[in-house]
């Protein structure tokens, strides 16, 4: 099982129209197809799925097999430590190009904040990406302007559809030149035992079959609705690179427990010893029965288990030793009983790989983040397609832009709480903006409406500090000037 990530599907095509599209559709399937296959099986190998990478020779009866399940814990820790809260949206600053009012970006992020949380469910659908990401290298989404028919009530409603597409029915194709423009999204279903394909490009969609074209309509998008997410440069999951590791931990923690049952049913070995009755028949004792033996012509009987088996300690040194450094290359915090005092926080998360497991994190968390700038422009261009009844033109919703947004992850929420607050007790009190210490201590689920909610009390907080830092400095300079006045003086009180 050698796996080297998703290929990227490429073009050398740099239009794709209704002349082309099966052509171009047909190469980029094959490709795919190859990418399906190496998604569905690392899908079955962190299942469990995981064939065992030798044949018992030796007593084939007992032939147990284990798997180790780290591929499902891996894969669980950074489900929970990258995907574990949504991302959220918060504004950059109040000072920015488009030169709309501060308050009015606040109340549109907000607002498209909870339009994503509460009515698109975005943090299940993050999960669900999540996992294909994880586990494949890519993930897919898709975003596409809601109907809104006379008699529903959108209130309770999403304003925009956005929906997390199986990597395995869904690609990409780029061109292949420099700067590697997306030329067109896929996605496929099975119908009546045909695969029909909906292919988006920049101004059209195409409902395709076999070699032909089903129906050709304008994309009222305006761009590519499908976003492709990726992971790492090499587009692997988490585990991927580690496959080879894993099935020879498998094989230890296989032969340690077939050794363990070994020595439960043992072979046993008689030497100058006959089983026989008073009339010559041979027998063999049954579990639990006595068993005499006796010495003839001066050889000694003798009756032993007949085993060959593992060094206990070193086996299970082994297995442990492989499992850590498994986890130490995935970047996954190593779980362990602390064996004293002393250690600081600092150098408790350095020695058990939660400082690599954030730096891990960051790193992916740029990848993430193209995916996401992009995703929330066509859910800004869907929100375009909404009637004005249900989203009023003067709206701050609609005034928001993509520049505007900057994108919050969170982890490790609860962290050092008592430093947070202190970190931001002296921000706000040295005169840094609210928002923005609100984001640097990262100490909120939701920092934008953390902020709308508590604007007013950090900034009479912050009014109130520096009006008593400026009397104090007034106070401070007039009576210092008063007794340097009389000290230096030629006349008074040296007359």
């Amino acid at each position: 099982m050698l796996l080297e990530g998703r290929k990227k599907i490429f073009t050398d095509v740099k239009h794709i129209d209704r002349t082309n599209v099966v052509k171009v559709l047909q190469k980029a399937y094959g490709v795919h197809q190859e990418n399906a296959n190496d998604i569905q099986l690392l899908m079955f190998f962190e299942q469990g799925k995981q064939p065992l990478q030798r044949v018992k020779t030796i007593r084939p009866d007992i032939d147990i097999r284990v798997n180790s399940g780290l591929p499902n814990y891996i894969k669980k820790f950074k489900l929970g430590y990258h995907w574990g809260n949504p991302i959220m949206l918060i504004q950059r600053g109040d000072k920015e190009l488009h030169g709309e009012n501060g308050e009015d970006d606040d109340l549109g992020i907000s607002a498209l904040n909870e339009i994503l949380k509460n009515g698109e469910n975005i943090a299940y659908k993050d999960q669900q990406m999540g996992e294909f990401i994880e586990i494949s290298g890519i993930g897919h989404r898709m975003v596409w302007p809601r109907d809104f028919p006379e008699n529903s009530n959108p209130k309770d409603e999403s304003l925009v559809n956005v929906f997390t597409l199986d990597s395995r029915f869904t690609f990409m194709v780029y061109y292949d030149g420099p700067g590697q423009k997306e030329l067109m999204g896929v996605t496929y279903a099975k119908r009546k035992n045909r695969n029909v394909f909906t292919c988006f490009t920049e101004d059209a969609q195409f409902e395709i079959s076999g070699e032909k074209i089903l129906s050709e309509t304008p994309n009222i998008m305006g761009g590519i609705p499908i976003v492709e997410y990726e992971r790492t440069f090499d587009r692997t999951g988490c585990f991927e690179r580690h496959i080879p590791a894993i099935n020879a931990l498998n094989i230890l923690e296989s032969d340690f427990t077939n050794d363990v049952a070994q020595r439960t049913q043992e072979i046993w070995w008689g030497d100058n010893v006959s089983f026989t009755d008073e009339e010559g028949n041979e027998s063999k004792p049954q579990s639990g029965d006595w068993v005499l033996t006796r010495s003839d012509s001066g050889s000694a009987a003798k009756i032993a288990p007949l085993s060959s088996t593992f060094q206990g300690d070193a086996t299970l040194n082994a297995i442990n030793s492989q499992r850590t450094t498994i986890l130490q290359e995935c970047y996954v915090p190593i779980q362990y009983e602390s064996s004293g005092g002393g250690s600081t926080g600092v150098a408790t998360d350095m020695a058990s790989g939660w400082s690599a497991a954030e730096l891990d994190a960051l790193q992916e968390q740029q990848m993430t983040e193209r995916g996401k700038r992009k995703e929330l422009k066509l859910v800004l261009q869907a929100l375009k397609f909404v009637p004005d009844k249900v989203l009023p033109s003067e709206s701050p919703l609609r005034k928001v832009h993509v520049s505007d947004i900057e994108l919050k992850f969170l982890r490790k929420k609860n962290s050092d709480m008592s430093i947070k607050a202190n970190t931001f007790a002296t921000l706000v009190s040295h005169g840094v903006h609210g928002r923005h210490a609100m984001e640097y201590i990262d100490a909120f689920t939701d920092t934008e409406q953390t902020w709308i909610d508590s604007k007013d009390g950090v900034e009479a907080y912050q009014k109130t500090i520096y009006e008593k830092n400026t009397n104090e400095n007034l106070n401070s300079n007039s009576a210092s000037d008063t007794q340097n006045q009389t000290e230096n003086s030629p006349i008074i009180d040296k007359v």
